[in-house]
């Protein structure tokens, strides 16, 4: 506010309502920033001390600790999204040639695939396969990771490299030998419709006889009509049975093509990465333990800085 002096003049009033007072008391932060790096200076020593003693103690546990490697190799399968980058076939028996990754599952977890397996590669690995989901621009549907772990790097490559090309050796082996078999399946279906086709036209084929064998022209007519008549009466019985022989012949053509792409060991899965030699622990890096050391380490300096502050005062 404006007071007026007594010689009419005005002056600003020093009496201001929550306003700093001469000789009032200077604001008390408390302990802060600047007495903490008073404090620092003081225990500089214990400060690097325990830095020094959590870094050291963070790298010496990578040579307590067991060294795990970890190695991965991903087989391509042939699927919906996938067939484009395998060998072009006829398309009539692509249940033969489509694989779903989650039945390949099943089936690498199988007895008989693991012992196989093993015979290849050792027992010195663990070896786990599971389905691409991030790793495979085509998705999850298309692609199986064998990831192996070993104590050693040069184990853990080889037996990831080893499963991968043991799956696709075997199932390459199994997709055959289902095919081929299908086919032999259908080469008998093939062989009893002929046969039962040979049994419906053997009327026939005895008047060809013997219209071929007649001598008198007067009697061909009688006899061509009479072929005629046997013919349309055979209809119904042989229509279905040509009918279901066409299918079955057309089949095993189709059969016939799967088994000449199947040629190409590559046809229905390869390994479209190999399995490359891990550099670092699984279970831990130098990288790592350096990073995690100089965090803990500074943590716990600053930590152990404060607390013989607390102490001492």
């Amino acid at each position: 506010m404006l007071d007026t002096a007594a010689d009419g003049t005005q002056r600003t009033s020093t009496d201001r309502s929550g306003g700093v007072h001469e000789g009032a008391a200077p604001y008390d932060a408390g302990p802060g920033l600047r007495e903490y790096v008073s404090a620092l200076r003081r225990y500089w020593w214990l400060a690097l001390l325990t830095f020094l003693v959590v870094l050291a103690a963070s790298i010496a546990s990578l040579y307590v600790i067991d060294p795990v490697y970890r190695a991965e190799a991903q087989v391509l399968v042939r699927t919906e999204d996938s067939r484009q980058l395998f060998p072009r076939t006829s398309g009539t028996s692509a249940g033969a040639l489509i694989r779903s990754p989650s039945a390949e599952i099943v089936y690498v977890g199988s007895d008989e695939f693991q012992q196989r397996a093993r015979d290849a590669a050792g027992d010195e690995a663990e070896v786990e396969v599971r389905s691409a989901t991030g790793s495979s621009p085509l998705g999850e549907s298309s692609a199986l990771v064998f990831v192996a772990e070993a104590g050693d790097a040069e184990a853990a490559r080889a037996a990831a490299q080893l499963w991968a090309e043991t799956y696709v050796a075997v199932r390459h082996e199994s997709d055959v030998a289902e095919t081929t078999a299908l086919r032999d399946l259908m080469v008998g279906d093939r062989d009893a419709l002929r046969a039962q086709q040979q049994e419906i036209l053997a009327p026939l084929a005895a008047l060809d006889d013997a219209i071929a064998a007649e001598t008198d022209p007067s009697d061909l007519p009688r006899l061509i009509n009479e072929r005629v008549a046997l013919q349309r009466e055979l209809g119904p019985t042989l229509d279905p049975v040509e009918a279901d022989l066409r299918r079955v012949e057309a089949q095993i053509s189709s059969l016939g093509v799967d088994l000449r792409v199947m040629e190409n060991p590559r046809a229905l899965a390869y390994v479209s990465s190999a399995a490359e030699l891990p550099e670092e622990q699984a279970n831990g890096s130098m990288t790592r333990s350096v990073l995690v050391g100089v965090v803990a380490g500074l943590v716990l300096a600053g930590g152990a800085v404060a607390a013989a502050r607390a102490l001492r005062g």
